[in-house]
């Protein structure tokens, strides 16, 4: 089976992956927002998508993860779509505050890079609009303009999902 949905919140996607899974079906393959799940036991897998360091070694930490009992489904650039069964106990890859918080970290400063690409797109073609007042010049910005707002949205949830852990590590 195949689905389409676009998602830029990786906790939300997570729980999405889990419902999935929780109704039968198991994560085969993703690229460019469609998914491809196969039929499983209903509840035999728990998921977890990780957002790989730039620069990392990419066989070296697949190789980890299978030595601790997790199967990498796939990759999509800096994406890794994780999964372990159910029956070989918990699953959680960060398992201290320091290293959620860089996990976010990291996830927030691929978003703020996304929104400045988007926000001189944005510029440039505002500043072509008024040298050619072209009506297909405006409509075309509208697209970097709103994936620039969505950018925007998921660099508050990061900071705000830092904050909160920050907090919690200190009470």
């Amino acid at each position: 089976m195949k689905q389409f949905r676009w998602y830029y919140d990786k906790d939300k996607e997570t729980q999405w992956l889990q419902h999935m899974a929780n109704q039968g079906w198991a994560l085969e393959e993703f690229f460019l927002g469609v998914y491809t799940f196969v039929p499983c036991e209903p509840g035999e897998y728990r998921y977890q998508i990780d957002f790989l360091e730039n620069g990392a070694d990419f066989e070296g930490y697949r190789q980890l993860m299978e030595d601790s009992g997790v199967e990498v489904i796939c990759r999509w650039v800096r994406w890794v779509f994780l999964r372990k069964q159910v029956a070989d106990g918990p699953f959680a890859l960060y398992t201290d505050t320091e290293s959620l918080i860089r996990h976010y970290g990291n996830i927030r400063g691929l978003f703020r890079f996304t929104f400045a690409i988007l926000l001189i797109c944005f510029l440039t073609n505002l500043v072509n609009y008024l040298v050619n007042p072209f009506p297909a010049i405006l409509l075309q910005d509208l697209i970097p303009a709103c994936v620039a707002v969505v950018m925007l949205r998921m660099v508050w949830r990061c900071s705000w999902k830092i904050e909160q852990l920050r907090e919690k590590a200190n009470s």
